[in-house]
Order: C-alpha cells, then structure tokens, then sequence
C-alpha cells in the first residue's frame, strides 16, 4: 500500500511538472510568434516636430521589413492617448478623440499602401498640414504599419494586430500654457546596504507635452557629494494631463549615515524648475555589531590574559576566544 500511494504521489508531480513547463513553453512560443509574424522596425519611433497654424512640414520616415519574407505594407493614421504613468500610447477612433489634442487629420503620407522584399527598407514622406484656426499646444497622432491580414495571440487568445509606427507629437506655436509639479518622491527611508531605488511621479498640467531634464544628487551627513543620478535618461515625454513615473538607482553598496536626495530638473521653452528632497538613512547594523561584538571579546580576553594566574580566568579566556574564531568564521566574508 505504502508502495502505490509513493507510485501515485511522484506521478501526480510528473504531470504537475509537465503542466508547468507546457505553459511556460507556450507563452513563450507564443511571444516569439509575435517577434516572428511582425518582423518590421520603423524610423524614427517618435517625430518632434512644430509648426505654424495654416503652414505645413514635411520629414521622411522609413519602415524596413526584418524577416525572410515579403510583406504588404498598409499604413494608417490614428489619434491617440496616454493614460497611464508609464506612457503607454493607446490608439484611439477620431470620433472618441478630444479635438483639443487630435492630429490624425492633418497627417498624409506619399504612400499608404506598399510592398516590402525581405531585409528591404523603404522610405517615404510625411506631410502634416495645420489648419489656420489650429489651437496653440500640442496635438498627437500615430502613423502606423500593419503587414496585411497578420495577426497575433494575445495571451487571453484574443487576436490583435500586429504592427509597428511612429509617434509624432506637433507643437504648434501661440500662447501655451507650461505647468508641471512633483507628485511625490519615493525612497526607501532605511536600508542596510545599498543600491538605493528612486521613484519620481511629475504630472504634466500644460497645454502641450513636456519632456524634464535635469538631475538627482546625493550627499552625505557632511554635506559631501556622493554621486549625481541623470534625470529622464530616456527622454521621456510627459502627455498633458497626465503623471509619468520616472525611476533611479543610487548604484553603491557601502553607505554609511543619513543622505539627502535633490531633483534638480527643468522642463518647457524657457526651463522652468521641478525641485524635490527626501532623506533616508542606511546603517549595516549587522556589520556594526559584529565588530561591537569582536571589540567586546577582545577587550575582555587582554583584561583577563593579566590574571591569567587564576584558573578560573584562563577558563573564560579560552572560551572567549573559542568564540572570537566562530565568529570571524562565521563573518569572514
């Protein structure tokens, strides 16, 4: 009896081991199936571009197709929006898009529809043309291309299609309001050890999209500087109406006291200031009573070593430094 029910118990954790590495295997199936059916890259990712009411621009952009066979380009212009901190783009129909922020209509590209051989690049250009009753700020649309009739597994099963694009962002000049404030910043307020994670909430209050730039620098209890944190290091932008996260890493282990954190960062045309300070302290505790410890043992081992005479104190001595070599053993590293 003991024998079967050891028989049943391993192969009830074959077949939950099984399930597992099935799951695991089709998850990742299914995302390299996503790489492999869309196989295309467009530059540049994202145009920055301003341009006078009634007046109009044009910049080239190219889409290569990076798979081993041909692909029927068709490329469409949408409006879209940002709604979360990380600024994720999310496609949106015209008829849902505010006009207040709307681009998609002013767009127009040489050529929608078009073929791609393997490893080709192709290039064509992008017209945007800004009404004369235009509003002064930012306005936002995404060209995108969708390789004809492909489509992917989304991990619910859902099929979603699969394409790549470019974000433009255009400004168009006039009187625009820049505001912009710190949410919050976070730190750890104790630690140990370091690294050190940072994490900056701005939310964007203007009229048209702001991208800081500037820095974090820390210094010890002293007043000293330990180290300068680049700021936005993907030069992020923020969408209006909307709150980014951005996140640094005080890189160092050994630290030692209380620091202060201080962004130093701009935004906008004439580089308006985004200040903030945190404090946060990091001890090695451990460590510290460990050499407390060995301090103690030692000076108690040389205190007695003068009456090492009496037997009783030879006793102790030696079991002190019994202790002593655990502990460098044990703390060696």
């Amino acid at each position: 009896m003991k024998k079967t029910a050891q028989n049943q118990t391993i192969l009830k954790n074959i077949l939950v081991l099984s399930l597992f590495l099935g799951i695991c295997f089709l998850k990742f199936a299914k995302s390299t199936l996503a790489q492999n059916i869309l196989g295309l890259s467009a530059v540049p990712p994202r145009l920055e571009i301003s341009v006078e009411p009634g007046e109009y621009v044009t910049k080239e952009i190219k889409v290569t197709n990076n798979s081993d066979t041909e692909r029927i380009i068709n490329t469409k212009i949408v409006d879209f929006i940002v709604v979360d901190q990380k600024g994720t783009p999310i496609e949106m129909d015209s008829k849902e898009m505010d006009n207040r922020w709307s681009a998609s209509q002013w767009i127009q590209t040489s050529d929608p529809y078009f073929k791609l051989k393997p490893q080709e690049t192709k290039a064509f250009t992008l017209t945007v043309i800004v009404p004369e009753n235009a509003r002064p700020g930012g306005h936002y649309a995404m060209v995108l291309h969708n390789p004809s009739n492909e489509v992917v597994l989304s991990e619910t099963g859902s099929a979603i299609e699969a394409n790549v694009g470019t974000l433009v962002y255009i400004t168009v000049p006039g009187e625009i309001k820049q505001q912009a404030s710190v949410d919050y910043m976070n730190r750890p307020p104790f630690s140990e050890y370091g690294p050190i994670d940072f994490e900056t909430s701005i939310s964007n209050l203007s009229d048209v999209h702001i991208k800081p730039i500037g820095s974090i620098e820390i210094k010890n209890w002293l007043g000293g500087k330990t180290a300068v944190l680049n700021y936005n290091e993907n030069n992020s932008n923020i969408f209006p109406s909307t709150s980014h996260i951005f996140k640094n890493t005080l890189d160092k282990k050994w630290l030692f006291g209380r620091y202060q954190a201080s962004l130093n960062a701009t935004y906008g045309t004439n580089g308006i200031p985004l200040t903030a300070h945190v404090y946060f302290w990091v001890l090695p505790y451990k460590l510290i009573l460990l050499i407390a410890t060995i301090i103690i043992l030692v000076i108690l081992i040389i205190k007695l070593s003068h009456k090492k005479n009496n037997k009783q104190n030879k006793k102790i001595i030696d079991q002190l430094e019994q202790e002593l070599e655990k502990l460098k053993n044990k703390y060696k590293d």
